[in-house]
Parts: structure tokens; sequence; C-alpha cells
């Protein structure tokens, strides 16, 4: 009996490390730099219009003495909450072929980290898209499909609605002090809406943060033809502090905010000018990309295989640890928050630090803390309500007898202009 119970509980423990949402993320260590975006742009948002003619574009580079084994990938549908449907087979939202080669690849040419940088995108003559939703990329080499070595997500809308949305400073717990809140209206004229509080699922994001995305989001009013979301309080954000930034685009001479940068047999050493915390200080405002990674090298025209990777040395000041870990968030932690991006305190020095190997370029990046599930920029960077922030609202629809959720919607706004 002992050894029955046994075996259920690790089959449960499986079962909940394997039923995880789908997020663009690195699951082999070999995996670095996953970037996913529209038409090859870097910095857009990963949404393509469904039979738009406009395609995903996934690159990523490979860090291993099994770089050049051959990698296969295939698609798959999610819902609204970025899980697997399971209620549609693959002929049902994929016209072509699944488990396809990721022929599109090429060594790291004259860089002292070796890699080698794979190319795919979406749709390409092997498949094609056929209804609107989240879609999941899983990549895994040809002989291992069950051991997946890394997940991109991205999205295609089918545009059925419209949506209009401010944000404002004057929200429903303070004035012009420390939070943002966002109102939207979803016009949904010519579509026939019966129980939006069952047949829609609204999220909010504000810069593409994970950690504080809002979903099952309720209208405050349903009038005829449109949803009105205001004087909401899931639609409060924490306001922040615009991103810090660094570039990397030269191992010759320090880039922006770079201490200094050393060739440290393999390979190139980079320190970041020390971080000070800027909660509590008077707002200062910086035109930053919020949270967004370029990558880019001077000394080449092809940064894809050209640029290189350096130890990239992160320095937080801090006369006395926080009673909470700090980690350090950006597009490029993948909006995770695991060991990797979690700072050490050096008791000796009185500052956090954090190494991590980055590819040469342009970075954005901010320290949270974290309480429990919630993370935070009120101790480390400060809240401010004139920060610029970006906001992006998505609507996915299922009418009763749909079988996947549709995206019919979303909009992107700042809080204020650049």
């Amino acid at each position: 009996m002992m050894k029955i119970k046994l075996l259920v509980l690790l089959l449960s423990i499986s079962a909940m490390l394997s039923a995880q949402a789908y997020r663009t993320t690195p699951i082999s260590s070999d995996m670095h730099t996953i970037q996913v975006n529209a038409n090859g742009n870097q910095g857009t948002t990963p949404v393509i219009k469904l039979g738009g003619g406009d395609y995903i574009h996934i690159s990523f580079d490979r860090i291993s003495d099994n770089s050049f084994d051959r990698l296969r990938y295939r698609l798959v549908h999610c819902d609204a909450f970025w899980w697997k449907t399971k209620t549609i087979s693959e002929i049902d939202y994929l016209k072509g072929f699944n488990d396809n080669f990721i022929d599109d690849y090429a060594p790291s040419i004259n860089t002292t980290v070796e890699y080698t940088h794979f190319n795919l995108d979406i749709p390409n003559r092997d498949m094609d898209i056929k209804i609107s939703g989240n879609y999941t990329v899983e990549v895994y080499e040809e002989n291992a499909p069950d051991k997946v070595l890394l997940t991109a997500c991205f999205s295609v809308i089918d545009p059925l609605i419209s949506i209009g949305s401010t944000v404002s400073s004057n929200t429903d717990i303070d004035f012009n002090k420390s939070h943002q809140q966002l109102s939207f209206t979803v016009h949904h004229q010519g579509l026939n809406i019966r129980d939006p509080r069952t047949e829609l699922f609204v999220f909010a994001l504000q810069n593409n943060r994970l950690d504080s995305e809002r979903s099952k989001l309720m209208p405050t009013y349903i009038n005829p033809g449109k949803l009105i979301y205001e004087h909401n309080k899931d639609l409060i954000f924490e306001a922040g502090n615009e991103y810090r930034r660094f570039e990397t685009s030269s191992y010759r001479y320090n880039g922006m905010n770079v201490a200094h940068i050393k060739y440290v047999r393999p390979e190139y050493v980079m320190e970041i000018v020390t971080d000070k915390v800027r909660a509590g200080r008077s707002y200062s405002y910086d035109q930053d990309q919020n949270g967004r990674v370029y990558i880019r090298s001077n000394e080449s025209d092809y940064e894809n295989t050209e640029a290189d990777y350096f130890t990239t040395n992160f320095t937080l000041a801090m006369d006395e640890p926080l009673n909470r870990d700090v980690y350090i968030n950006g597009n490029f932690t993948y909006n995770t928050f695991s060991d990797k991006y979690k700072m050490k305190y050096d008791l000796n020095d009185r500052v956090y630090r954090l190494s991590l190997p980055l590819k040469q370029g342009l970075y954005n990046y901010q320290y949270l803390t974290r309480d429990g599930d919630k993370f935070s920029t009120a101790q480390t960077e400060g809240n401010y309500f004139e920060t610029e922030n970006e906001y992006t609202v998505y609507v996915y629809y299922r009418p009763s007898g749909q079988r996947y959720d549709s995206l019919i919607g979303i909009q992107t706004i700042q809080s204020r202009e650049k």
C-alpha cells in the first residue's frame, strides 16, 4: 500500500511539473538569446494578422558541443491562458506538416564564445496557420522529440473588434503618486457577444511583464455594441520607473553605462556601472525601450553570427540586504524569476551581484523584489506616476460551440509620449 501511495505521489508531482502554461523561455541551458518578433523587426510584439501576409520570426543561439545536431520544431495551439488546446487537433489549426527541421542555421564567426545561430519563420513552405489564437513553437533535437530545448510563443489575430484605451495617474487609490490606472472600451458592433463574462477572456499587461499580468477582467458596464472597463482596481499598476540601460555593441570601447571591459581568457568580461537604488529619489525621464533587447555589433553588419557573448556583471549598491529576494528583469530574462536571475548579496562590498552571459547589444533592465508570488519596483526602482509605460490589452473570444480561444482584438498604448 505504501508503495502504491508513493507511486501516486510521484505521478502527481510529475503531472504538476509538466502541466505549466507555455512561455517564451529556454529549457536547456544551451539555449540563449531567444527572440520572437513580427516580420524580423527586433522589438516588435510577436503578433501577426491571420492571412495578412506577415510572418513570425524566431531566432536563438545554441552554445553547446552538440551545436551541429539537427533541430526540429512543432507548432502547438494554446488557449487564452497559454495552456495547450486539447479540444482541437493539428488538422484544425495547421495547414501542412508539423515536426519539421530548422534548416536555417550557421556557426558563429570570429567570436570568443562559439555558438550556432538558428532562424525560423512561420508561416513557411512546410506549414501555414488556419485559425487565430496563441501558438507555441517547441524546439527539440532530431532524435529526442520528448526533450524540449526551448519554447517560443506568439499570437495570431483575426481582428473582429476595436479597442480604445487610456492611462491615467489619477487612480482609484491615489492621485499623481505611485500608480497608473488603465481604462479601455471594447467596441464589438457586428459581433454578437451574448455573454461577455463567459465568452470573452481579457488580459492587460504592463511592458509585457508576465508577473503583473491582469487576467479574467470583467467589464464595468455592458452597453449595446461596447464593453467598458473602467474604475477597475485590477487595472491599477505600480507606476515603476524608466528602465535602466546599457550597451555592449563594441569590445573596443566602453558603451553606455559600461564601467570597463576586458579580455579574460577565454572570453570578454564586462562590468556594468554600479547601480544605485532609485526609490525615494526624484523622478528623471530617460527614453528607454520598456524592457526590450536589440542585438547589435558595431564591428559587423552580421550581428546574428558575429556578435560575441560577454560575461556581464551587474552590481546594485545596498548598505544592508533587503528582507526579500532581489531579481533582475527585462526581456532578456524572458520575464522568468529562476535562481539564474536572482541577485546575491556581498556582505563585504555591500552590494548585490549577478553575472550573466549576454550577447552584444542594447539592453533594458530593472531590479524587482519578490514577496511571495508578487514582484515590485517599490524598494529598488521606486514608483513614479510620470513614468512612461506601455500597456497592451488582449481580447480572446470563445462563443458557445467553438472549441478554441480566438484572438479578436489587441491594443497597445503608452502612458505618455516618449
